[in-house]
């Protein structure tokens, strides 16, 4: 009689807990770590953002002509 009643309370705890695993199992997300940002302080000022190097002025020179034409799809036909 007491083997029966182990018997029966091993199958129940199985069943009971065995029960809800094939659903749980389904879907596991997987653990998410956020790292906030670090801390900005507001109080200490901005420094001042840095001068462009100066360009070179282009020449006054005019460009040599390119060839005269259009193009038809890839190909180009001059004119």
């Amino acid at each position: 009689m007491r083997a029966n009643a182990v018997r029966f309370a091993a199958g129940a705890a199985l069943i009971a807990f065995g029960a809800a695993s094939p659903a749980c199992g389904q879907y596991f997300p997987p653990p998410l770590i956020i790292v906030p940002p670090p801390a900005q302080n507001y109080a200490t000022p901005r420094p001042p953002p840095k001068q462009s190097p100066e360009r070179p002025k282009p020449s006054d020179t005019v460009p040599p002509d390119r060839p005269r034409g259009h193009f038809q799809g890839r190909t180009f036909i001059p004119d």
